[in-house]
């Protein structure tokens, strides 16, 4: 636009202003799309929270602490705000007979329901960044019931006392030429059973086996599969309950497993009882303190859910010494044992079995 154009338009106006000067604060909306600009990479708007760091989660939820004088307050009577009072933990005895009270036939009609327990451990570690994975295991109970089908178990040995001892508990199949054809010809697979024993005599007879069994079934001294003593063996295998746990947090996990029926009575539940938290209680170092922090019992169908004090359950570190050198002990009776047949062994073998 020229000046005198400007002065047609705008008559008595004797000074021109760019027009960029009457607006402030001009924004530039607009650019030219050049090979740099087109070439770099897009902005990412920055994230406005900050994230908790994976090696803080296990730590997040604390422990509830109450004062003193919240501490010593105790309920007069059978119903109470839970709000108003600590968490309250009952006897072992008094928990079952409550629930025993509430499967009566005049209540819920279930004496031949179910007693759970629900254990809550702690999964820290002497290092503050890492934790305890889920655990996972037998325990065989010294009251036993019958909670599901029976479970398959194959055994291979070849001594008399063996193959007796395989008669009297009931094993699915057990033997030695014979069952080692079978499992080589494919006969049998990992449908048929869900776990494989073996005597330390014959092991080094089934190493080649490894292909045909899957590495969690093969016999193995870690979990008990290969011991000396093939009665005790046979009997966690197939009177055991199995149990493992499951992690909310980093640094907690819960367990449930049933510990036997209503209707055993008030001794043997808690033999029971018992039994599973010294069973659990192995898989963390001693030093580290206790591994279960809690337990509460519930019976199905109904819905309380009572926690109880189990401080005088809990092992010593001594009891957990022991659990473990004895299994020691095992693991090198059997060693002996194999190396006793005479055969061509590995011992590398043994150990990644």
């Amino acid at each position: 636009m020229t000046i005198n154009l400007m002065k047609r338009i705008f008559p008595g106006c004797t000074t021109l202003v760019n027009p960029s000067q009457l607006v402030k604060n001009l924004v530039q909306v607009r650019f030219k799309m050049t090979k740099s600009r087109r070439l770099r990479a897009p902005s990412v708007a920055k994230q406005s929270d900050k994230w908790v760091q994976k090696k803080t989660i296990g730590r997040m939820e604390a422990d509830v602490v109450y004062d003193e004088d919240f501490a010593k307050r105790k309920p007069v009577d059978r119903v109470w705000l839970v709000n108003e009072y600590p968490t309250q933990y009952w006897p072992v005895e008094t928990a079952i007979k409550w629930h025993a009270e509430m499967a009566q036939p005049a209540m819920l009609n279930s004496m031949d329901s179910f007693v759970w327990a629900k254990l809550r451990l702690d999964m820290t570690t002497s290092k503050k960044t890492k934790f305890l994975d889920n655990i996972r295991g037998l325990v065989t109970f010294p009251n036993y019931f019958d909670d599901r089908p029976k479970k398959n178990v194959v055994l291979f040995c070849r001594l008399p006392d063996h193959l007796k001892a395989a008669e009297r508990q009931g094993a699915y199949m057990y033997g030695y030429s014979d069952l080692i054809k079978q499992f080589e010809r494919g006969d049998i697979s990992d449908l048929n059973y869900e776990y494989v024993l073996c005597a330390p005599d014959v092991y080094a007879d089934i190493l080649h086996l490894r292909k045909k069994i899957s590495k969690e079934k093969f016999p193995n001294p870690n979990n008990g599969s290969l011991h000396p003593n093939v009665e005790n063996m046979l009997e966690k295998f197939i009177r055991g309950k199995e149990y493992e746990s499951t992690k909310y947090e980093d640094a907690k996990a819960i367990l449930e497993l049933r510990i036997g029926i209503i209707n055993m009575g008030e001794e043997k539940l808690i033999e029971n009882l018992k039994t599973l938290i010294q069973q659990v209680c192995t898989h963390r170092e001693t030093k580290l303190g206790s591994f279960v922090t809690s337990c509460s019992l519930y019976c199905p169908p109904s819905v309380e859910d009572f926690k109880v004090d189990i401080k005088e359950y809990l092992p010593s570190d001594e009891d957990i010494l022991d659990v473990k050198e004895k299994e020691e002990i095992a693991k090198k009776a059997a060693l002996d044992k194999i190396k006793e047949s005479g055969k061509a062994f590995d011992d590398e073998a043994f150990k990644l079995a």
